[in-house]
């Protein structure tokens, strides 16, 4: 009998330590669900980013007179272009091209810049603080010959 009355607590401590290991590994898993939620959303902001610039470098190659006057060109924190239906093509353009794609990107915004020489750059900024909060804004720049 007083061997039984020596190890009557022992499998309690081990229930309790084994529930200390579960919590703790449960919290690492949650934590690095969250982690892995905040990367899977930054890298999809990036992909729609490099959609959005090729769309508009396509809007650009199919009006290129346009694009090589000058016409798209448009700085970051520059108002958003309103189209008006009629000539010139640009406005409507750039004015679809920022209601329909850029808003897809939190705080999105673009530089678009081209050269009479047929060389344009275009630069899409968008807020990724979600994933990081010291990334700030982030840019995705493309150059192309038009």
């Amino acid at each position: 009998m007083n061997l039984r009355q020596s190890n009557s607590g022992f499998s309690l401590i081990e229930v309790l330590v084994a529930l200390l290991v579960l919590g703790l590994g449960g919290l690492g898993l949650a934590a690095l669900q969250a982690t892995t939620m905040r990367a899977g959303m930054s890298s999809h902001l990036r992909s729609q980013a490099v959609l959005i610039a090729s769309d508009v470098m396509e809007r650009l190659r199919s009006n290129r007179s346009a694009a090589m006057a000058g016409d798209y060109n448009i700085t970051i924190a520059a108002v958003t272009p309103t189209g008006d239906g009629a000539a010139p093509l640009a406005d409507d353009d750039l004015a679809e091209w920022f209601v329909n794609h850029l808003t897809l990107l939190p705080s999105g915004d673009a530089l678009i810049n081209c050269v009479n020489t047929g060389i344009c750059t275009v630069t899409v900024q968008w807020d990724d603080s979600r994933a990081d909060a010291s990334a700030g804004a982030r840019q995705f720049s493309f150059t192309s010959e038009i």
